[in-house]
């Protein structure tokens, strides 16, 4: 149960640092700031923002189903098939259209 508070705090960490920047970039893109730095920011910190923000939503529920005494194993695999549509469908609209 350690591991995945520590796995929640880390990812925490980094779904501010990911979308914080990302959020950042858009608004720099926006008002035609540094346009072909920020074009390349926004590309690609979007999938990573995600990726953590899903991360943490997922173990907290995790650890707060687990404060319940409730199995976790039908959640591991539904956070396993969202997480991975996800993914797709990201990886989908940024590098295929």
């Amino acid at each position: 149960m350690n591991t995945l508070a520590n796995i929640k705090k880390v990812s925490l960490i980094f779904f501010i640092a990911f979308g914080g920047t990302h959020l950042l970039s858009s608004l720099m893109l926006a008002n035609y700031y540094f346009s072909d730095t920020m074009r390349l920011l926004n590309g690609t910190l979007d999938i990573p923002a995600v990726i953590s923000g899903l991360l943490y939503g997922f173990t907290s529920l995790k650890l707060y189903m687990q404060d319940l005494g409730k199995p976790t194993k039908s959640l591991d695999l539904v956070g396993g098939i969202i997480g991975g549509i996800t993914i797709l469908i990201l990886i989908y609209v940024n590098f295929l259209i």
